[in-house]
Formats: structure tokens, C-alpha cells, sequence
């Protein structure tokens, strides 16, 4: 990269954070929705550079993909107290929870999130989890 190619970030998503750290976690999305679809993700060569999205808190088929270091996680509905609130913490893995996006694409339940293969920084240092767009 050189010196005129600077990243800029701009925020698109803000939730609760399942703890505080001032560790981010950047990396690129991958909407995860079926135990089918994570299992055929952990087997890839992208795990611990994807920031993986979750409809719900208490989505244990997600399990694994924090168990196999996935970058981050952010979820569309949940708590800190939930399953994947309480394993992220666990595993040191920065996340944002009940994410509400003011711009992506739309699920098939009208969720809106970023599009899979963006790239995003998770920032949980401060009072709210945030979700940041990284364009260079």
C-alpha cells in the first residue's frame, strides 16, 4: 500500500458489546444462518480473518466457528448473558451484539447487514459495541 492509499472507516452498525476490550477485531463478513453452513466454514482457509454475522444470541450451531477463531462475531439479536455473548468472552473474541446496520443488504427476513466478503472493524473499547466499514 502506499503512502496516498489510506483506509478510511466510517461507522454502520452499532450494538451491545458482550464485553469490553481494547482489542478490535477487523476482518471480512460471512453471514452464517444454518449449522450446515458453519460446519462447510470452519473447514476453509478463511477462519480467523472473518467476521462472522449470527441472527440470534442463542444460536449454538455457532459454536464451533468460535471454537475454530474466527476474527469476531456480531449478532442481530441477543445479549452478553446468551450462549455466544458468554463463549466470545470466553474465547477472547470481540462482539457485538443485537446489531442494528443503517446500510448493506437485505436477509430473507428483511435483516439488514453487510454483504458478505465486506470488510469491517469491530470496536469494543468504549460504551456500545461498534461496527465500522474499512474502505481504502
Amino acid at each position: 500500500m502506499s503512502t496516498t492509499d489510506a483506509v478510511q472507516e466510517r461507522q454502520i452498525g452499532t450494538g451491545v458489546k458482550a464485553f469490553t476490550s481494547a482489542n478490535s477485531a477487523t476482518g471480512t463478513i460471512r453471514f452464517l444462518d444454518s449449522p450446515e453452513e458453519v460446519l462447510d466454514f470452519i473447514d476453509g482457509p478463511d477462519v480467523e480473518t472473518t467476521v462472522v454475522i449470527s441472527r440470534g444470541g442463542t444460536t449454538t450451531f455457532m459454536s464451533p466457528a468460535l471454537m475454530a477463531g474466527v476474527a469476531g462475531l456480531i449478532t442481530l439479536q441477543g445479549a452478553p448473558e446468551s450462549h455466544l455473548g458468554i463463549l466470545s468472552r470466553e474465547f477472547g473474541i470481540p462482539c457485538v451484539m443485537s446489531t442494528e446496520f443503517t446500510e448493506g443488504v437485505q436477509t430473507g427476513r428483511g435483516e439488514t447487514i453487510p454483504a458478505d466478503g465486506t470488510t469491517v472493524r469491530l470496536d469494543i473499547s468504549g460504551d456500545q459495541g461498534l461496527v465500522h466499514l474499512v474502505e481504502s
